[in-house]
């Protein structure tokens, strides 16, 4: 446990100034330890994290920090050497996203490069067999567009030279006779100012151009002049030999104006052959003497655009030497160094903060951090820190003895200490203290007290272990592995054992300069007025405890090898539970800053905290310290509020004020894509352009595909593995926990469930500090239509309409229904009636029949017999149809072919002739309008072929066919008797009867009058 003190009195202030004294007549080697003010941090990129291209051309950043890279694809064919497939990627320190190429008319491209526009970048395509195309690229929008004007420049006309001023694209033009001073504006090609050439020559050559925000020298080789161009462009005059001066006064020319840098807002240049600097003033370039130093380094550095870095790019065999710098005063200091492969590209967005080199199918993002800590004795394992005058402080270490290390001018320098002239060594001193005169430490077997000259002090040194040290005001307390505690009274040169100490093991003591508490292997140690108590705790076994500190704002404070802190309630005598460290690590060391944060330093680097905000940051390997595990018994605060820290590696040292600018990163969080499904399109689509990231708030998923997803980045100068992710979907029924995730991690949702939802994703640092402000997308997940609200309410329309038109339907339907029982009983009725109709008619005729038979039978006129015959034929016929009809279902509808069998059933009863009837009837129905006067007609012809065809024909036949064609029927008749043409009255009113019958069937009759009788009848089937 350590104390600050005051260096006060004269004996001290002269005790000191001699220790100082002999620390350079007997230390040993001093050795620089000057830290880079660049901490470097790298991550690479390969095919695995999307990087696609293996063979880069050019790269370059944008105003919004994205990096485009344009090169040959990794997925061409390598054993191909035309035909390469050329792509562009976006790279947004995480991500990447492959853009195609513009149409170049499959012209082959053989390289490439980018160049800034003040609204975007322009694409320089060069090919192997055409002239290069420029293409502007709208970065916002990622729309490319031919420079037209740029591509169709006439054949007389050669792009010599293209430069940047500040963000515009300036150009040189030659012709066979002129130089013509141009520039680039979006997509026009504007001529600004010419000169004529005094030799005219196909392609003249022009040099670099050195460009400052006043104006451009350009030298045109052939004719060995320097031409100089305003910031506008315009062609001021070509510079003579008036225009420069040495040092000596003396007008000279130069052969090459090589570089130009700024220095404290004035302009500088070197020229070849000059090892100092020339000052541009009044209109002139003047020799500035003396500023030659680092006039060679100066000349090779390449500048930002302030001028403050630089950096220079060497090959060394195989591979090419990066080196960044520092520039001040034309002196350049070596910031960082980095080694990558020949021909590899570089770009970078802030020199000084980031590189990126593409070498091949990898890319590798530099980081570089200004770190404020300082690392001491690399390598060595520190144990106790005293402060000295000034910027200096004496270290003890755990295996090398005592150092005087100077934080201001970064050395330290070996103390030797000696007993009677011979050398010796001290390790392991946990505590250092620095009285009037002398020097009082220890070690795990005796307490030395050592005069200035570091020379022991043999009757002021005790046999006792001091291995653990504590000063409570003229009083020392030590102990060591054996246990027992003793005190020692420094005035009295004299010391004593603590009773009922010997079986302790203390790990630690600490004290509020009244009581003394230590950890121990028993439980928490207190001493006072000469009691001693061990006090044990439920929350924190004994063996667990390590560290112990005491500060005014706190107390006591007690640390475990799990990473737990707690403080000792002096009252209660327990443990209060303060931190918790995430990664359980030892906490081996307490200080209180003058903020009342805490630094810990634990076996997982330096973690400051506040008891009150709850803020906890943690410092490692990435913030600048040297080594994460640290040492118990070397944390230390100095009276300027500096803080020590020490491990196994090294001693930390930082300063407050520096550390916290230094760790407070001004960053937010952005989206490089969104991705979701476009209905109106139908496909899937990733929204990868600035326009759209920084306007869209909110997206719509249809209800067909509810799914999207997202990648985010920084946008900074940051190593990606030092930025981490949360993230939540809240939505109005679910509060959401926070998900952690990874940079380059797409983060997706499928099947979201309807509703309204809020995408917020918040950046992290290495402490779990929040960066930025959150980020938030609000996302809308349709409903599937047959679930939404409006097709419910149409559908409940829908059924109650229905509902409705089905109850009135179901009303006509009862009073149709009604209506069509009474039409039905009213039916039943005259059906009845019909049939009995039919049944008495039939009965009638039948009567009429049997009168004419009984007539016959008594009349002896053979004429008469032949009348009445026919005429009950007649009769029979008509008594046949009411009788089908009343035998029917249907009392209006005959089978024709049930007819005829019936009428020549008749006549076979009749006529006892042996006649063939040939029968061939289709199932034709015809009405009672129609059946009746056919069956009329149907009988007077087979009554005429019974009565009058067959005499002497041996097999007689009659032949009837009936069938229906189309709209009307076919009916035909005939015989294979003799046809013969009656004359008798009979006959005469048979044919008479038939002409009637056709008639009122609306028929037409063909009759063939050969030898045989042939009737053919057609009629409509309606009537």
């Amino acid at each position: 446990m350590f104390f600050t003190f005051g260096f006060f009195g004269t004996h001290k202030t002269v005790f000191l100034k001699h220790l100082f004294f002999l620390l350079f007549l007997y230390s040993s080697t001093l050795f620089a330890q000057q830290e880079g003010s660049k901490l470097l941090s790298s991550n690479n990129f390969t095919s695995r994290e999307g990087y696609l291209i293996s063979k880069p051309f050019d790269a370059k950043y944008d105003s919004d920090g994205w990096l485009w890279i344009l090169g040959e694809s990794r997925d061409s064919n390598p054993y191909l050497f035309s035909d390469k497939e050329i792509v562009i990627q976006r790279f947004d320190g995480a991500n990447f996203f492959t853009l195609k190429i513009p149409n170049t008319s499959d012209k082959e491209i053989k390289d490439g490069l980018f160049f800034k526009h003040e609204k975007g970048l322009y694409l320089k395509l060069f090919y192997k067999d055409s002239k290069a195309q420029l293409f502007h690229i709208d970065t916002q929008t990622l729309k490319f567009s031919p420079v037209n004007a740029y591509n169709t420049l006439k054949k007389e006309f050669i792009v010599s030279k293209e430069y940047q001023v500040g963000d515009t694209t300036r150009l040189l033009i030659t012709s066979k006779n002129k130089l013509y001073s141009a520039a680039i504006d979006h997509l026009q090609l504007k001529f600004i100012d010419s000169i004529a050439i005094d030799q005219p020559v196909e392609r003249p050559f022009l040099s670099n151009v050195v460009s400052t925000d006043q104006f451009s020298i350009v030298k045109l080789v052939v004719n060995e002049e320097f031409l100089l161009l305003d910031s506008q462009g315009k062609l001021i005059k070509i510079l003579s030999e008036g225009d420069f001066i040495s040092k000596d006064g003396k007008t000279i020319y130069p052969n090459e104006i090589q570089k130009f840098l700024k220095v404290n807002g004035q302009d500088f240049y070197y020229l070849e052959g000059y090892e100092n600097v020339f000052k541009y003033q009044s209109g002139k370039f003047s020799e500035v003497p003396k500023t030659d130093e680092y006039n060679q380094l100066n000349r090779d550095l390449i500048f930002n655009a302030d001028f403050t870095k630089a950096y220079t790019i060497k090959k060394v065999g195989d591979y090419s030497e990066f080196k960044l710098y520092d520039f001040n005063d034309l002196k350049p200091e070596v910031l960082a160094t980095i080694d990558f492969k020949n021909f590899s590209k570089i770009a970078y967005r802030k020199l000084g903060q980031d590189l990126v080199v593409l070498d091949g199918e990898k890319l590798s993002v530099y980081i570089f951090n200004n770190t404020r800590f300082k690392t001491f004795l690399k390598g060595k394992s520190v144990r106790a820190v005293q402060q000295l005058p000034d910027s200096t402080y004496m270290v003890s270490t755990v295996n090398e003895g005592f150092y005087v290390i100077d934080v201001a001018s970064d050395t330290a320098q070996k103390v030797d200490v000696s007993s009677n002239g011979k050398k010796i060594s001290i390790n392991q001193a946990s505590d250092i203290f620095i009285e009037k005169d002398k020097i009082i430490t220890g070690n795990q077997n005796n307490l030395y007290t050592l005069n200035s000259s570091f020379e022991i002090i043999k009757n002021q040194t005790l046999n006792i272990p001091a291995e653990e040290m504590i000063r409570i005001k003229d009083t020392i307390f030590t102990t060591g592995q054996g246990g027992v505690i003793y005190k020692y009274s420094n005035n009295e040169n004299k010391y004593a054992k603590i009773p009922n100490t010997g079986n302790l093991q203390v790990k630690e003591f600490a004290t509020d300069g009244k009581t003394l508490y230590a950890t121990t292997s028993l439980g928490l140690f207190e001493y006072i007025n000469g009691i001693v108590k061990i006090y044990s705790f439920e929350n924190a076994a004994a063996e667990n405890l390590l560290s112990i500190h005491y500060s005014d704002s706190y107390g006591v404070l007690v640390s475990t090898k799990l990473g737990e802190l707690y403080r000792f309630n002096t009252t209660t005598k327990k443990l209060d539970f303060i931190y918790d460290d995430q990664f359980n690590a030892a906490i081996v060391g307490m200080v209180e800053d003058d903020n009342y944060n805490l630094w810990l330093n634990t076996h997982a680097g330096i973690v400051s905290f506040n008891l009150s905000t709850k803020k906890i940051v943690r410092y490692g390997l990435k913030e600048g310290l040297y080594e994460l595990k640290g040492n118990q018994h070397s944390s230390y605060k100095d009276s300027q509020g500096n803080i020590f820290m020490g491990s196994s590696k090294g001693l930390s040292f930082f300063n407050l004020r520096n550390l916290s600018k230094n760790n407070s990163i001004d960053v937010q969080p952005k989206f490089s894509s969104i991705s979701f499904f476009n209905s109106e399109e139908d496909r899937w689509e990733m929204h990868t352009s600035p326009q759209f990231l920084k306007t869209t708030e909110e997206i719509v998923l249809p209800s067909e595909y509810r799914r999207f997803s997202v990648h985010t980045s920084v946008f900074e100068s940051l190593n990606p593995e030092n930025v981490n992710y949360r993230f939540r979907l809240l939505s109005e029924e679910i509060e959401s926990e926070w998900y952690a995730t990874y940079p380059g991690k797409e983060l997706l949702y499928a099947n979201l469930a309807p509703g309204r939802y809020t995408l917020q994703i918040e950046a992290l640092d290495t402490s779990n500090n929040k960066l930025g402000e959150t980020l938030e997308l609000t996302v809308i997940s349709e409903q599937v239509f047959y679930k939404t609200w409006w097709f419910i309410i149409l559908l409940l329309l829908a059924v109650i309409g229905i509902l409705v038109y089905l109850f009135h339907q179901y009303q006509i339907k009862q009073r149709l229904f009604a209506k069509n029982e009474i039409a039905l009983n009213e039916a039943s009725v005259k059906n009845n009636m019909m049939l009995e109709i039919h049944h008495r008619i039939k009965n009638n005729l039948q009567i009429i029949s049997g009168f004419l038979e009984m007539q016959m039978a008594d009349s002896d006129d053979e004429f008469l017999k032949s009348v009445l015959e026919n005429s009950q034929g007649r009769i029979e016929s008509i008594a046949g149809i009411h009788d089908l009809l009343y035998n029917t279902e249907n009392e209006n509808n005959v089978v024709v072919k049930e007819n005829v069998e019936r009428i020549i059933s008749y006549y076979k009863k009749l006529f006892l002739f042996d006649i063939e009837y040939d029968v061939d009837i289709d199932s034709s129905i015809m009405s009672i309008d129609q059946i009746t006067p056919f069956s009329i007609l149907f009988n007077e012809l087979i009554s005429n072929s019974n009565k009058h065809a067959f005499e002497k024909i041996e097999n007689p036949i009659i032949t009837i066919r009936f069938h229906k064609k189309e709209n009307r029927y076919v009916f035909e008749y005939f015989d294979n008797g003799n046809f013969k043409i009656e004359s008798t009255k009979a006959n005469t009113m048979g044919m008479k009867i038939v002409s009637m019958m056709n008639k009122q069937l609306k028929g037409t009759l063909e009759i063939e009058k050969d030898n045989h009788f042939h009737l053919t009848m057609f009629f409509p089937i309606n009537g």
